[in-house]
């Protein structure tokens, strides 16, 4: 599970790097970098991102939920 949750997290910060050097390109005028390219590499970045966020929060109630159960 830790190795599922380290990848994933890898996955969503390489995807915020991309987004960042597109937009630093599409900004400079650099050839070949669209605006569409540019947006859609903005929102992967988003939702992966509040995919993770939501993943998060998840496991802190679910871990919430364990500390106060009665043993």
């Amino acid at each position: 599970f830790a190795k599922a949750l380290d990848s994933a997290l890898k996955g969503v910060s390489q995807l915020q790097q991309e987004s960042s050097s597109m937009q630093r390109k599409y900004q400079f005028g650099a050839d070949g970098v669209s605006l569409e390219d540019t947006m859609v590499a903005m929102q992967k970045a988003q939702i992966g991102f509040q995919a993770a966020v939501t993943v998060r929060n998840r496991l802190v109630s679910a871990y919430t939920d364990i500390m106060n159960m009665q043993v």
